[in-house]
């Protein structure tokens, strides 16, 4: 399946604001709904081979989808604007950092096999493996990205490791944004194209993947 650049661009920032969503879910409240991360962390094992609608599925992103149409028409929400510009930033200084690329391609390998060993992509122990991953990888080359919630969510393991794995999630869908054209002038230039594709996107959508 193939789809127009502004598709792309849709899809890519839906997913990197659905998983900052996440994100600040479980670090305010110490949870996130799994059917809005689920499909993240599959799209993150997964291969990509030139689509974000396979990898990902347009019914699975309806939440950032909106959130992409919030955004770039009112800037409503300054702490999404600063983490998403975070991971744009990270994934630039990731590109450039060929040795780091090579530990996340391995580390990942390696959450592909633990996946098929315990049958479930959400499994803590994956979870955990992926956050860890983040950790020896993004979180070294610094600066680091400050999440901001509440401490006790924060200091949770379990809460600590599915953060990192969101923002790797993230980080990753940042790279398919810049393969497909995007950066900061995209979102100056592009703003109402991007703006319309996630409106045609969710137009087409069955109503019950918008609830």
């Amino acid at each position: 399946m193939s789809e127009s650049q502004d598709c792309q661009q849709a899809l890519t920032l839906a997913v990197i604001l659905q998983a900052v969503q996440c994100v600040k879910d479980v670090a305010h409240h110490g949870q996130a709904e799994s059917a809005r991360y689920r499909p993240l962390i599959s799209g993150l094992l997964e291969e990509y081979q030139g689509s974000a609608a396979a990898l990902y599925g347009p019914e699975n992103l309806a939440p950032g989808l909106r959130r992409v149409v919030g955004q770039l028409e009112n800037l409503r929400e300054a702490e999404t604007t600063r983490y998403a510009a975070n991971i744009l930033h990270l994934e630039q200084r990731l590109m450039k950092r060929p040795e780091v690329l090579g530990r996340i391609t391995e580390g990942l390998a390696q959450a592909r096999q633990k996946a098929e060993y315990f049958g479930d992509i959400q499994h803590i122990n994956i979870i955990h493996h992926l956050g860890e991953l983040y950790a020896q990888t993004i979180s070294e080359m610094g600066p680091r990205l400050l999440v901001q919630g509440e401490q006790k969510h924060l200091e949770n393991a379990d809460n600590a490791a599915l953060i990192r794995t969101l923002l790797l999630c993230a980080i990753r869908a940042a790279s398919l944004w810049r393969q497909n054209g995007g950066g900061r002038l995209a979102l100056i230039l592009r703003r109402r194209r991007i703006t319309r594709a996630c409106r045609e996107l969710l137009d087409a959508l069955p109503e019950e993947a918008l609830t």
